[in-house]
């Protein structure tokens, strides 16, 4: 008998059940090909720690012992998982916290100091916890143990941007761009398509896709993290996480293939 590990550390992700029905986000994953983007070596891609809500349904299926392999996939289907929130370093995290509230309209949901353990974090959304996706700032370079006096970090390229929704993505980059922000690709349609987006980054490098999807209940919607094998990884988070293929699509002229994978459908 093998019993399916849930209970992880910070650096895991966690399979987890909420509490009752929620808004479930979803991961965009990239594969790039002849390493024009990725590095050669996949292990050394660096990307976000991501983890998925905790509650007892979650707590009974760590004690659980499942027969096989099969049996645990199985549940990991059926449990009603969402995506908890995302977990990366800046470098001051009051230049951060005031960008993200200012200029992308979140809230600052909660902020603590852990002085003993030398690092502070801060957690950002449109919502409460309970109910949305959240990001999760820390400052400290917790990853390499090291304490408080970080002004930067290395981003890595595993980490590609999160998307963010808005009803008007040229208004929402002019206000960008008036406090400051940096626009690296202005309001226009994808290519190929009719979605308005832009891309920005924030006070330390990490990129942000706007896009324009009015109404939506939860702004904070996509991460797009890029992975060496990905099949490996489909099978993964299809697997360990319980998430669905969403849509797959190759971009040959590119060199690149993109997959959505979720929850639930996209909107």
């Amino acid at each position: 008998m093998r019993a399916l590990p849930m209970a992880v550390s910070r650096g895991a992700v966690a399979c987890a059940t909420p509490a009752a029905a929620v808004p479930r986000r979803s991961m965009l994953l990239s594969s790039a090909a002849a390493g024009a983007v990725l590095q050669s070596d996949p292990i050394r891609l660096s990307t976000p720690k991501l983890k998925l809500r905790a509650s007892a349904g979650a707590a009974q299926a760590a004690a659980t012992s499942f027969s096989s392999n099969d049996e645990a996939f199985a549940w990991a289907k059926k449990d009603n998982m969402r995506l908890l929130h995302v977990v990366y370093g800046v470098g001051d995290i009051d230049r951060t916290i005031k960008f993200y509230t200012e200029c992308l309209g979140m809230k600052l949901l909660r902020k603590r100091d852990i002085p003993e353990e030398k690092y502070t974090n801060a957690f950002l959304g449109y919502g409460p916890e309970e109910t949305n996706f959240a990001i999760e700032l820390t400052y400290t370079n917790a990853f390499l143990r090291t304490n408080y006096g970080v002004d930067s970090y290395d981003i890595g390229a595993g980490i590609g941007h999160f998307g963010i929704a808005t009803d008007d993505v040229a208004k929402t980059v002019e206000l960008i761009r008036a406090k400051g922000g940096k626009v690296t690709r202005e309001p226009g349609p994808v290519k190929g398509g009719k979605t308005v987006i832009a891309f920005i980054e924030d006070p330390d490098g990490y990129k942000f896709e706007i896009l324009e999807r009015p109404g939506t209940p939860e702004p904070l919607g996509q991460v797009m993290l890029r992975v060496g094998d990905l099949d490996r990884a489909i099978s993964f988070y299809e697997k360990a996480c319980g998430m669905k293929l969403l849509r797959k699509r190759d971009n040959p002229e590119y060199k690149y293939t993109v997959v959505m994978m979720g929850y639930g459908p996209e909107d």
